[in-house]
């Protein structure tokens, strides 16, 4: 994350040099103007997000007897049975999880502004369910995807089905 806030600086301060060079050397309607502004604007947005998400010392995940706390998916608890599988897949040398949930849960769930944004990109890439990041987690996506099912598989056997 730190190497990403750095980026994003480092796109910031080259928007920046390319506005003023653009400017003197053009004036204020040149088209080097306009992208060094939208670049400024643009990683400076992703600059900010970064060092929020780089000082956030809350758990990315948190295992509750009620259900999965997966903060990049929803504010709100996921019920355990609600989870019906997990799985691991990698995309460009990544480790994603996925999660399958149940239809009430997809329909209920307020998923984060990301999640929502990205779903129609990740249905086109062959995910059915939502994805977590595996990258930084403290626990190897592998370990991650087990302790997911050995949860769920416990809640679904020990919840009383309905008729």
């Amino acid at each position: 994350m730190l190497l990403l806030l750095l980026g994003a600086l480092a796109f910031v301060a080259l928007g920046a040099f390319m506005m003023k060079v653009t400017y003197e050397d053009e004036g204020a309607g040149a088209l080097g103007v306009f992208i060094g502004l939208v670049s400024i604007l643009f990683f400076g947005l992703c600059a900010i997000v970064g060092a929020i998400k780089l000082f956030d010392r809350r758990p990315a995940l948190e295992f509750l007897p009620e259900g999965l706390l997966a903060r990049e998916v929803s504010a709100t608890l996921i019920g355990w049975p609600d989870i019906l599988a997990a799985r691991l897949v990698t995309y460009r040398r990544q480790p994603i999880i996925e999660l399958m949930l149940s239809p009430s849960a997809e329909q209920s769930l307020p998923f984060t502004r990301m999640v929502r944004f990205t779903r129609s990109a990740n249905r086109g890439l062959g995910f059915e369910g939502v994805c977590l990041s595996g990258a930084g987690l403290d626990i190897t996506p592998v370990k991650l995807i087990e302790m997911i099912a050995e949860w769920a598989q416990r809640a679904q056997t020990t919840t009383p089905s309905h008729p």
